[in-house]
């Protein structure tokens, strides 16, 4: 398999990983204040279990795209510098959401 047509996969996947991971959220926040489910394990799966899945989704879909458009725009004159453009945002993204997240 291609290089290209991985990180389509990745990028399709990813992006319905987020969305599956979206309606979990919404399911557990209605646990959590309408009681459709037990209180206790909605808290525990809206915040403590569905943030890292969502959020590692969201940065992969959302990398993959900016990488695409910035190539499609020719936003830089060498793909590799939008390849490193793109790993620093997400190292970024990342790295902040940690630090949020566990801290």
């Amino acid at each position: 398999m291609k290089w290209v047509t991985f990180l389509a996969r990745l990028n399709r996947y990813s992006a319905w990983v987020a969305i599956v991971t979206v309606v979990l959220y919404v399911i557990t926040g209605y646990g959590m204040t309408k009681r459709i489910m037990d209180p206790d394990l909605a808290r525990y799966l809206h915040l403590g279990i569905l943030p890292i899945p969502l959020f590692l989704a969201l940065v992969v879909h959302g990398g993959i795209s900016i990488r695409h458009a910035l190539w499609r725009w020719h936003v830089f004159e060498k793909r590799r510098n939008a390849d490193i453009f793109v790993w620093i945002v997400v190292l970024t993204f990342l790295a902040l959401f940690m630090w949020m997240f566990w801290r």
